[in-house]
C-alpha cells in the first residue's frame, strides 16, 4: 500500500468514526435542549393558568377556557395530585389522522373546591422536525468538510511527495554498471533535499565499491590464472622425464589433481564474486532446453565413467528471459553436483516445464539439509568438490529473483527451480 493511500485512508477512518459518534450525540443534544426549553414554557403556561384560576367560577367559565385553549385539558380527579410530572407522550391527532408527539405536564389543581387533573400538552413535532433539519445540516457539512479534507490532503500530498516518487522511480531504472550518476530533483522540502544528498553520496560510493571489486576481480582472476598455468606447465614437463620413479610419478599426479582443484576453486570464488557484484546485467529471451542439452553434452563423459544414466524430459517447450551465462551455470552446478554425489550405476532424473526445472538424484539424506547452500559446506568428501556449487546455484537463484527448493523424498535428493 503507497504511504499517500494509507494516511488518506487513516483520516478517512477516523472522520467517518468521528462522524458516526457526533451525528447521535448531536441529536440527543439538540433534542434534550427543545424538551428543556419546552419544559420552561409548560411551567410557565402552569403558572399563566394559576393567574386565570381565580376567574374561573361556573361551568361555563371552564368549558369556555377549554373551548379557547387546546392545550390546556382540565379532568376531574378522585383525589388531588399534589406532585407535578412531565413526560413525552404520543397522542392521536385528528386533523392528520396519525399519532404525533406532545411533551406534557401533568399536576392536580382545586377547582371550584374540587380536585382536576391539570394537563399542559405542546406539540413536539415542529420541534422534531427542526431537530432533524439541523442534524441533517451538520452531517451534510461534516460530510463535505470530509470530502473536502480528503480531497485537499491528496493533492498536497501529491506535490508535497512528487520528489520522493521521482527519487524512488529514478532509483528503480538506475543501473549501477551503466549510469554514471544519478541526477535527483531538487525539492523545497529539507527532508527531501537531505534524502537526494544522502541517496548520491551512497550511489557514488557504491559505484565506487563497485569499480573497485570489479577491477580486483579481473585483476585477481589475471594474477592467479598465470602461476597456475605455469606450474601446470612445469609439471607437465616433469611428467614427461624418464627418470621418475613410481613413487615420483604417484607426487606429479597427485599435484596435478591439487592443481586442478585450486584452478576449480578460483574460478568458482571468482564466479561467485562476480555473480554478487551482479556483474551479469543483460538478459534475453532463452529457450530452456538447448541449455540444458548442452550442459548434458559437457558432463556426459563424467558420467559415462560412472555409469550414470540421466534421463532428461521436457513436457513442454519453455523460454524464459534471463541471463545466458547465468542460467548456463545454475544448470551446470545442479548437474555436476548430481552426478558427482550419485553412486556408479544410478539415474538422474531432469525435468522441465515453462515453470520450473527439478534435477533429481539417489542418495543417502543429509545429516544438515539446512546447510547445504552454505559455501564451504560439504555433507561427503567422496565427492571432490570444492562445497561451492549448491552456494553458486543458490547465489544465482537470488541474483536472478528465481527460487530454489530442496526435497529428500523416496532416497531422492530433488533441487526444483522455479522461474
Amino acid at each position: 500500500m503507497k504511504l499517500l493511500t494509507r494516511t488518506v485512508r487513516n483520516y478517512v477512518i477516523f472522520s467517518g468514526l468521528l462522524l458516526l459518534v457526533c451525528t447521535p450525540l448531536f441529536y440527543f443534544s439538540i433534542q434534550g435542549l427543545f424538551e428543556q426549553n419546552m419544559d420552561k414554557e409548560l411551567v410557565s403556561h402552569k403558572a399563566e393558568f394559576y393567574e386565570l384560576l381565580p376567574l374561573l367560577k361556573t361551568a361555563d367559565d371552564l368549558k369556555f377556557f377549554s373551548l379557547m385553549n387546546d392545550e390546556f385539558l382540565l379532568k376531574e380527579s378522585d383525589q388531588l395530585i399534589e406532585r407535578d410530572s412531565i413526560l413525552t407522550v404520543s397522542i392521536y391527532n385528528e386533523h392528520e389522522r396519525e399519532m404525533h408527539p406532545y411533551r406534557v405536564l401533568r399536576t392536580g389543581v382545586m377547582v371550584q373546591g374540587k380536585p382536576f387533573l391539570l394537563q399542559i400538552q405542546e406539540s413536539m413535532v415542529n420541534a422534531g422536525d427542526l431537530v432533524s433539519a439541523i442534524v441533517a445540516i451538520q452531517a451534510i457539512l461534516i460530510a463535505l468538510l470530509l470530502i473536502g479534507f480528503v480531497f485537499i490532503n491528496r493533492q498536497l500530498s501529491r506535490t508535497i511527495w512528487d520528489p520522493f516518487y521521482t527519487i524512488l522511480d529514478r532509483l528503480k531504472k538506475y543501473q549501477i554498471d551503466k549510469d554514471t550518476s544519478l541526477d535527483l530533483p531538487r525539492s523545497s522540502t529539507a527532508e527531501f533535499r537531505d534524502l537526494s544528498l544522502a541517496v548520491s553520496q551512497l550511489l557514488n560510493k557504491n559505484r565506487e565499491a563497485f569499480q573497485s571489486q570489479k577491477e580486483f576481480t579481473e585483476n585477481a582472476s589475471h594474477e592467479l590464472q598465470t602461476p597456475l598455468a605455469i606450474c601446470r606447465a612445469k609439471l607437465e614437463l616433469l611428467a614427461q622425464t624418464k627418470e621418475l620413479t613410481q613413487e615420483q610419478a604417484e607426487l606429479v599426479g597427485s599435484l596435478f589433481s591439487g592443481m586442478e582443484r585450486i584452478s576449480r576453486l578460483n574460478k568458482n570464488l571468482l564466479l561467485l564474486s562476480k555473480i554478487e557484484n551482479r556483474q551479469f546485467f543483460e538478459t534475453v529471451e532463452i529457450e530452456l532446453t538447448p541449455v540444458i542439452k548442452k550442459c548434458l553434452d559437457i558432463y556426459e563423459h563424467q558420467a559415462q565413467e560412472k555409469r550414470i544414466i540421466i534421463k532428461y524430459s521436457q513436457t513442454e517447450p519453455a523460454s524464459l528471459k534471463a541471463n545466458p551465462i547465468l542460467l548456463e551455470v545454475l544448470i551446470s552446478n545442479l548437474v555436476s553436483n548430481a552426478i558427482r554425489h550419485s553412486d556408479e550405476g544410478n539415474t538422474v532424473t531432469i525435468e522441465g516445464t515453462k515453470a520450473f526445472v527439478v534435477v533429481s538424484n539417489p542418495g543417502m539424506a543429509f545429516e544438515n539439509p539446512e546447510k547445504i547452500f552454505q559455501r564451504f559446506h560439504r555433507e561427503s568428501r567422496a565427492g571432490g568438490g570444492n562445497g561451492l556449487g549448491l552456494s553458486i546455484v543458490k547465489k544465482v537463484c537470488d541474483v536472478a529473483s528465481y527460487k530454489i527448493d530442496y526435497s529428500y523424498v523416496s532416497s531422492m535428493h530433488r533441487f526444483k527451480i522455479s522461474f
